[in-house]
Formats: structure tokens, sequence, C-alpha cells
């Protein structure tokens, strides 16, 4: 089971292997970015600032807020930092007139590629309301002054299981919490975590075995769970 839906041809993939994989919403992403929000940010973008964006939710909401009803000049293009996998994908696809400088693995990862520039001031880091605190603290304890821009919500919407599922996929630290406030898992269920964040949040709650994938994508995740019960021998 997913705690996110999932693109159906991920589900087809995974059906080609013997997998049946459903989805469960675990948890709701509301915009939140007001009118004087988006004015700011817009103007961040126009003038070429550092962007840090640790979220596909944050990209597709602010580039649907900006229209790029004002395209930068070629000398104000934003560079931008960014989490691999996902987030990447996101920024490709819906930001335009930015150049991606940089990407991690992880939060931590990326603050410390951000510090290793030695040139970057300061950064405009668009985010959820609920998010963790490694990079902007790691970053303001080099000197590098962060602008929090929050566009999102996230809303848990937790649910009981019915049935016992061989492997849960994890999508974020949010949907763990929503997940464990209403269920247990029996000792056979495989926990799948999108990335090491996600890992850590299940580490708290669980004892179940834990595979993390490689890379924090929907696509790497599903294929990570298929290697495993394909290769499930490997993992005894």
């Amino acid at each position: 089971m997913s705690t996110k839906p999932l693109p159906q041809t991920l589900v087809g993939e995974a059906a080609t292997h013997g997998i049946a994989i459903s989805a469960q919403a675990f948890i709701d992403v509301q915009p939140t970015l007001t009118p004087e929000a988006t004015a700011q940010s817009l103007q961040h973008f126009i003038k070429g600032s550092t962007l840090v964006f640790t979220s596909p939710n944050a990209v597709k909401i602010v580039s649907k807020a900006w229209h790029y009803s004002q395209a930068p000049s070629k000398k104000g293009i934003s560079k931008v930092y960014c989490l691999q996998g996902a987030t990447r994908k996101a920024v490709e696809e819906h930001l335009h007139h930015v150049s991606i400088a940089g990407t991690a693995l992880n939060s931590k990862e990326l603050a410390e590629l951000i510090i290793a520039e030695h040139n970057i001031p300061s950064v405009v880091f668009f985010c959820g309301r609920i998010r963790r605190n490694e990079l902007p603290d790691i970053l303001k304890e080099h000197q590098v002054a962060v602008e929090e821009i929050v566009v999102y919500d996230t809303v848990e919407t937790p649910e009981a299981l019915k049935e016992e599922f061989d492997g849960i996929l994890f999508l974020s630290s949010s949907s763990v919490k929503s997940f464990f406030s209403v269920n247990t898992l029996p000792k056979h269920t495989v926990c799948f975590a999108i990335g090491t964040t996600t890992a850590a949040s299940l580490e708290d709650v669980t004892n179940n075995r834990i595979v993390v994938s490689p890379e924090p994508s929907m696509d790497l995740l599903v294929q990570t769970a298929i290697f495993y019960f394909d290769n499930i021998n490997c993992y005894e």
C-alpha cells in the first residue's frame, strides 16, 4: 500500500512483477500563499535570488502562483538548490527561467552544499509550515541568511487499515506520523521510505524492517519495493 496516490504507470509496472499496489492518502497539502507573499516571492524570482526547495509540493505551488508574469533578465536568473529525485523533477517541469545550481539527497547535505559555495550570503527557502530544522539551522550557523516563505500546510488525514499488507510505501515524515496515529503493523510488513528523513521518522515509531529508496523519488521508491520482493531472499 502507498500512503499517497501513485501514477497508474507505476501501479502497472509493479503489477507486471506480481505486486498489487493500492493507495490511501494520509496527508492533504493545502496551499497558503497570500497575495503579499506571492508578490514578495515573485520579486525574489525577478531579481535572481538564490532559491531553495526541499519539496515538490512547494515547487508546484510557487510555479502556479507566479504565472511568469514578469520574466527575469538574463543577469537576474535565479539559482535553485533542491533535493534530488521528485523535487528536482518538479523544478525542471514547473519552474522556467531558473538554473539548478546544486542538488543533494537530503536537507543536511543540501545545506552543506550551499555553504561550500562560499559566496552565497542569503537564500529564500520555500517550504511547508511543518518542516525539519536541519537546513535553515545549518545555514544560519554559517552566516547564510535564510528567508522562509511558507507556501503550504500539511493536514493529516489518518485512516485505520482494514487489512494487512506486505509492504507500506511512505513518502514523507508527515505521512508516517499520520499513519501511525491510528495504525500498528504486523511484524512481517516492510516499510519503504522515500528518503533518509522519512526513514528516521519510521525508526521512531516502529521496529519493522525499513528499506530506503536510493533517491527521494516516487519512481525509485516503487522500483525499490519491486526489487525487494523480487529478491526477498537477499534480505533474509
